[in-house]
């Protein structure tokens, strides 16, 4: 297994939108801390706002206090990107809370065309999923970050969803994490959230699977989202995360897909309807 010189802790913000739309959730913050993985000391930190393409939504600024004054002057991507990997260095592993973000740095590189740091399986570690099944008796389902900090008895640091305070939270976790447990051991959960009662899927079950699918609309990469294609997402591959399914669980959520698409579809059509009115005005240019 892939020792490193460092750890990594980052978290991103993004401009999103809560509807489904053409122009990307680019990058609009980035918060990283560096970690010598010999001394487990914190030797450098790294924060950077972003300037988007496409202008600052006000779902973006609601949750994170971003303003459009405040990224007026800040480097675009591929400036800050650069920069973040002259940071990161060679010998490193990226520690993030879940696997989101590897995801949107990946699609933000892709899209300015700009090489992207070091993604590979062994260079990532998610803290999220370790805590989730290594803390089994506090997390009955997986846990936010904030939640997280409360239950392992931390003290919460600065603002929510700003990439640099979320950094620094998710470093506390970590370095408690390292202190009580084996970073490279093999943790599983040895319950399961109650999904199945006597071979037939729980009325949690089936609010679970609705809540992943649509999760997995709204990201707005499928016209038509058939079963098949629901068990490729990573939205499935993050229930795999939280789930030991057998055969008759799977049965249970392939016979209740249909019904859990069609409630979906209605969740989704009326956030987008509600969202597009209050959101119409982000469209222009910055």
């Amino acid at each position: 297994m892939y020792k490193p010189e460092y750890y990594i802790v980052f978290d991103i913000e993004r401009n999103f939108r809560p509807y489904q739309s053409d122009i990307p959730a680019e990058i609009v913050d980035i918060g990283a801390i560096k970690i010598e993985a010999c001394t487990m000391n914190v030797v450098a930190s790294f924060s950077s706002l972003v300037k988007p393409k496409s202008s600052l939504s006000r779902h973006t600024t609601k949750l994170t206090g971003i303003t459009k004054q405040d990224i007026k002057e800040a480097e675009r991507f591929p400036q800050a990107i650069e920069r973040f990997r002259e940071f990161v260095g060679e010998e490193y592993m990226l520690v993030t809370w879940g696997k989101e973000d590897y995801s949107f740095l990946k699609e933000d590189c892709v899209l300015h065309g700009v090489e992207c740091p070091n993604l590979e399986k062994d260079r990532r570690f998610d803290l999220q999923k370790f805590v989730f099944h290594a803390y089994e008796e506090l997390f009955p389902n997986q846990p936010s970050l904030k939640l997280a900090v409360e239950k392992l008895a931390l003290q919460w640091e600065g603002e929510q969803h700003r990439a640099f305070d979320d950094a620094k939270n998710t470093t506390s976790i970590f370095l408690k994490v390292a202190m009580e447990k084996d970073l490279y051991g093999s943790y599983r959960r040895q319950s399961e959230p109650l999904l199945l009662e006597e071979g037939v899927l729980t009325d949690k079950g089936r609010k679970k699977l609705t809540r992943w699918v649509f999760k997995e609309l709204k990201k707005g990469q499928h016209s038509s989202l058939t079963w098949g294609a629901f068990t490729k997402s990573r939205t499935w591959e993050n229930a795999l995360d939280q789930h030991d399914f057998d055969d008759t669980a799977l049965q249970q959520l392939q016979g209740y897909f249909k019904t859990a698409l069609r409630k979906a579809k209605q969740q989704l059509h009326a956030l987008n309807a509600l969202k597009k009115k209050s959101d119409g005005m982000d469209q222009k240019p910055i």
